[in-house]
């Protein structure tokens, strides 16, 4: 039993690959601290910030045969110095969720991103502050995203990609390729409500479900590799949601865009309406569109990506604007280093901010 119990604690925190049979087990240790200085108008922003994230992941396989693959996934994660903790559920989260794999598709059930997030494609992505869902925030604080012991508030959408219901609950199927580079997926969602997605835990909506649909293309046209996301969501009693989004690559140049349109119609549940605790507009982002674009340049471990976001409520003052210029370099197996400039301006109802942020860390992966 000690001996059981000793391997148990060697494997979470040590990185391992043990193959048993069928059975494959891994697990991996990741960490990211990032420094920044600022300079916004908001005089209760610090010029100094080091936001930095905790991750740990572990693996469990079993493969039938050469088609058939089970596998039970759970990724842990902690942040330190995060102004605004949402999109990891907070300072702590979790995604625990399994996969059965097999020629006919993916199947997905447990905590995990809908079948529009995963297929969703956009502007070129640093895995530093990204695009959407941008760490920006955490270094130029936005009047217009909030999630602490006040309230949760979302006035504009902080993502192209469908993220409204998080990583809740739900079971999602992914199609093979077939055709010519053609994908296709759904997710039903019992309950829409995440402590990562865009629903305040105040709002009368926020028990029930939720579908989505996706549709994925690619394709190779004279040298240069496209591809395409069409995304539709429906949320009972909250909103209606489609986004787009489409990317060119050649030679390690990628470029890339994408938009998302959330509406309300008249028999969802009221806009805005009032609830104990909730925050003035908390739900703003239910009628409101959001857009990026940016280009992209990948050369061996260098990447490096300049992008714009856009975000805005529909007639409210709500508006968010993100610009990044950010850069990684994996030095090896082990260290990725990043840097970055950024500047946000952010419109809120009765306060506004914007100012700018050089940042620079290092990520760490065992």
């Amino acid at each position: 039993m000690k001996k059981n119990i000793a391997l148990a604690l060697v494997m979470m925190f040590f990185p391992v690959a043990v193959q048993a049979g069928d059975w494959n087990f891994e697990n991996s240790l990741s960490a990211k601290t990032l420094y920044g200085y600022t300079d916004t108008d908001a005089k209760a922003d610090s010029h100094h910030h080091l936001p930095s994230r905790l991750n740990a992941a572990f693996m469990a396989q079993y493969r039938f045969n050469d088609e058939y693959e089970a596998g039970a996934y759970v990724d842990l994660s902690y942040g330190i110095d995060q102004y605004l903790k949402d999109y990891n559920h907070g300072s702590w989260g979790e995604e625990v969720y399994g996969v059965f794999d097999s020629p006919y598709g993916k199947l997905v059930l447990g905590q995990s991103r809908n079948a529009a997030y995963q297929l969703g494609v956009s502007a070129p992505n640093v895995d530093m502050l990204n695009v959407n869902q941008s760490d920006v925030v955490n270094f130029i604080s936005s009047p217009n995203l909030r999630r602490n012991r006040k309230g949760t508030a979302y006035r504009v959408l902080n993502s192209t990609d469908i993220n409204t219901d998080g990583t809740a609950l739900k079971a999602s199927y992914i199609s093979p390729e077939f055709g010519e580079g053609t994908m296709f997926g759904i997710s039903y969602i019992p309950e829409s409500y995440s402590r990562d997605g865009l629903i305040s835990n105040h709002a009368s909506y926020k028990n029930k479900a939720g579908y989505v649909a996706a549709l994925y293309q690619s394709a190779e046209i004279t040298g240069i590799s496209l591809s395409g996301s069409l995304g539709a969501a429906y949320f009972d009693d909250a909103d209606r949601e489609v986004s787009l989004g489409l990317s060119a690559y050649r030679k390690g140049w990628t470029l890339g865009a994408g938009v998302r349109r959330t509406w309300v119609n008249h028999y969802d549940d009221a806009l805005n309406k009032a609830y104990s605790g909730s925050i003035d507009g908390y739900d703003a982002w239910r009628d409101a569109f959001a857009y990026n674009a940016g280009i992209g340049y990948e050369f061996g471990p260098f990447k490096t990506a300049l992008t714009y976001f856009y975000s805005k409520a529909d007639g409210k003052k709500f508006e968010d604007k993100i610009i990044q210029f950010s850069n990684s370099y994996q030095f090896n197996k082990m260290f990725t280093i990043y840097a970055a400039a950024a500047h946000g301006d952010f419109t809120g109802k009765t306060e506004s901010n914007k100012g700018y942020a050089l940042i620079t860390g290092l990520g760490v992966k065992f």
